[in-house]
């Protein structure tokens, strides 16, 4: 009998463990969702809130802070992601303390600026708990012909 209470509260102390870093990982699913919605709906003031004051964002060929993100490619990128369909391919999630990383390839096609596109993107989103809540701290895009 006593084999057998180990043994459960053994399970349920690895489920619990299993269950809460399950549940870290949607929350930060969750705020990388919440800020491409306020990309799209040009929703500066929610993505200012998802946003660590520190980000860093690498997209072409430049390195933003967030107020120059959000002063003008937030503006762009919306209306792009607005204009394309995407398909998720492939998404990984990591989490080790307070730091999350997600990398992410979608595949993205469409016209946008009279320009039919047929792309890979590729995103490295890096998120910190501060007091609490995730915030994104790095994002890096990139993106090639599919092939």
């Amino acid at each position: 009998m006593k084999n057998v209470c180990t043994t459960l509260f053994v399970v349920l102390i690895t489920f619990g463990v299993a269950h809460g870093q399950q549940t870290e990982k949607e929350s930060v699913l969750e705020t990388l969702d919440n800020f491409k919605q306020a990309i799209v709906d040009n929703d500066s003031d929610k993505a200012r809130q998802l946003l660590s004051d520190s980000v860093r964002i690498l997209e072409g060929g430049n390195i933003e802070t967030k107020e120059e993100y959000l002063s003008h490619h937030f503006h762009s990128d919306g209306k792009f992601l607005k204009a394309m369909k995407r398909n998720e391919d492939y998404q990984n999630v990591a989490i080790v303390g307070n730091v999350g990383w997600v990398s992410t390839k979608t595949h993205v096609w469409g016209t946008y600026n009279e320009r039919e596109l047929n792309l890979n993107s590729l995103e490295l989103a890096i998120l910190n708990k501060e007091n609490g809540i995730w915030k994104i701290t790095a994002l890096h895009w990139s993106s090639a012909g599919r092939k």
